[in-house]
This record gives structure tokens, sequence and C-alpha cells, in this order.
């Protein structure tokens, strides 16, 4: 005879870092164990304004929803109701504001370092799940979108060899569109040169014209543009936009659409910060006249150099799902 299942409680927590990387984290009285801010949500309440309301109360501070991003459900034993299973939506919040200060039923709070937490009694939850998440994310492949000419920017080519380059450094698979014309060959040189993991995806039609990039660790020739996109996707764990023209804004607008939809939760990098400043003020006026949320604007991930570019898909965290 299976054992029932131990009863669940549903939470809203908030991690808040400070630039340490240290998170603050709160006791409460009736408790030797700390946790993130947050609790059980309240009539009508979502999870979103259950996150912000406890932080309030808890630790005094007043959190702007649309700067907040979605660390994910986790579930472990309650630390306090025993034969329970906790289950909280776990928000973050790259804000502090004022000083935290103890309120409502909070005995204490500390910023602990979630590598590094000895000295403190944690609840299972933060333990063994919250905390372990916290971790930089783990790059294998990033596909990257790329014009398939070299632009009139010789500065331009020599990022997008860069960028290749930087991938092959660290070991990542570049996975892209297979071609070896303008930047996406100089894209595919760059990790090839530097002894870099190639995988391209070419649809039949482009392989006709003798296209591909020679070099490649790997062809994947597939029949259609969308199944050309689908398996980019597939195969990657970011993705980074070089300057490029039209399939270039159509593989960034698609997977960013994507993003948002919660079809995927992985990065989206744009390198050179100069090209894309139009592209982006056309954005934010989109998020003035209600068409973008500002949290979507917010997570597109910005950067000149590729390793600062990495570093900080590295570290991104998804927005909140709308649905929260």
């Amino acid at each position: 005879m299976t054992s029932p299942a131990a009863p669940e409680i549903n939470v809203a927590a908030v991690v808040l870092r400070n630039d340490a990387g240290d998170v603050l984290c709160v006791r409460k009285a009736s408790s030797p164990r700390f946790q993130l801010p947050g609790g059980k949500p309240e009539p009508g309440e979502t999870m979103v304004e259950t996150a912000l309301r406890e932080t309030r109360e808890e630790v005094g501070l007043d959190l702007d929803r649309e700067r907040l991003s979605f660390l994910g459900r986790f579930s472990a034993a309650a630390s306090n109701e025993p034969g329970h299973t906790v289950t909280s939506a776990v928000f973050v919040s790259p804000e502090v504001g004022v000083a935290p200060a103890p309120g409502a039923e909070i005995a204490e709070i500390a910023w602990i370092d979630p590598a590094d937490p000895e000295g403190y009694e944690l609840a299972p939850l933060l333990a063994t799940r919250i905390f372990p998440a916290l971790a930089p994310s783990e790059l294998q492949a990033v596909t990257v979108f790329a014009g398939a000419r070299a632009g009139t920017d010789p500065a331009t080519a020599k990022l997008a060899y860069a960028l290749g380059q930087t991938l092959a450094r660290h070991g990542i698979t570049l996975v892209y569109g297979g071609s070896k014309l303008g930047l996406m060959g100089e894209v595919a040189k760059g990790a090839s040169e530097s002894k870099g993991p190639t995988v391209g995806v070419l649809t039949t039609h482009l392989a006709n014209y003798e296209l591909k990039f020679d070099r490649l660790d790997r062809l994947e020739v597939v029949g259609t543009m969308a199944e050309r996109k689908a398996m980019m996707r597939e195969l990657c764990d970011a993705f980074i936009a070089l300057p490029g023209g039209t399939g270039t804004l159509d593989e960034l607008f698609d997977e960013w659409a994507n993003q948002q939809l919660g079809i995927h939760t992985k990065p989206i990098g744009l390198l050179g910060e100069a090209f894309w400043a139009p592209l982006l003020t056309m954005v934010d006026h989109m998020v003035d006249h209600g068409f973008i949320r500002a949290t979507d604007r917010a997570h597109l991930v910005v950067a000149d150099d590729p390793e600062e570019l990495l570093a900080k898909l590295r570290a991104w965290v998804p927005p909140v799902p709308r649905w929260l």
C-alpha cells in the first residue's frame, strides 16, 4: 500500500541579494530556522501579490513588481509544520533600496552567503532547493543569430569573430545557421580556429547553394526555416544575436516571443550595444504604449564584450510568467 502524499502548503517568497551576493533571510519568532521573506497567499491574491505583500510586512521593503524575475517553483519538507510539504513560488528582485528591518512575526534577519551558509540553521526548502538554484547556470551550447552579410563596419566582423573565440575558450558549443557568409562565417571561423565545437543548421534549400561553412563539426539539414529555428532552439542553453538583417530579426523576435509565452526559459543576449540601440528605443516606445511588459524589456541582456555577455547570461533569471 502506498503512503498518502504529504499535505501541501503553497507559499510565495522573494530572493534579495546585496552587492556581495548574500541573500536576505528571515527567522520567525516561532522557528530556529532561517528562510526567505514570504508566506501564504490571502484569498484572491496572485503569487506575485503575496510575495510583494509578505516582503513589505516582514522586512519593510516595497519592491517593484516589474523588476521581479522568477526563479521557479520548489518543494521540500515543511520547516515548521511536520508531515507537510511546502511548495514555494520564488521570485528574485534586483533591488533592496532602504535597509531592511524585521517586522510582523520576524525575530531576526541575516544576510547569508548561499554558497557558504555555515553557522545558520536553514529551512529545508532554502538549503536543499533554493540556494542551489541560485548558482550561475552552466552554458553548454549557445545559439548565435547573425547577418549573412558582413555589414559596413569592420568592427562588427571582428566582434563576431571574437564571440566565436570566446565561446571556444569556455568550451561552449556554437550553434548557428551553418553559413560561411558574412557575420555567420566570422563567428564560425572564430570558434573553429580556436578549436571550439560547432554545429550548423541549414535548410535543404540553402544547402543546395553550397553556402555551408566547411569546417563544421556537425551539420544538420532540415526542410524548412521553421524547422531550422526549432532545432537551433532545442540544441542550446541561451541565444545571442549579433548585428544582422531581416533573418536575424525574425530569429530574435521569434525566440523572444517564445520566452515571453513560457515556451522556453533561456536567456537572450544582444551583442553590440550601438547597433541594437535604435531597436531598443523602439522596444521602449512599445513598452510606453503598453504593448510589451517592462519586465520583458528588462530581461533582454545587452553588452559590448562577449565575456561580459556570457557572464550576464549565466546569471540571468527568467521574467515572471504572465499567469503569476
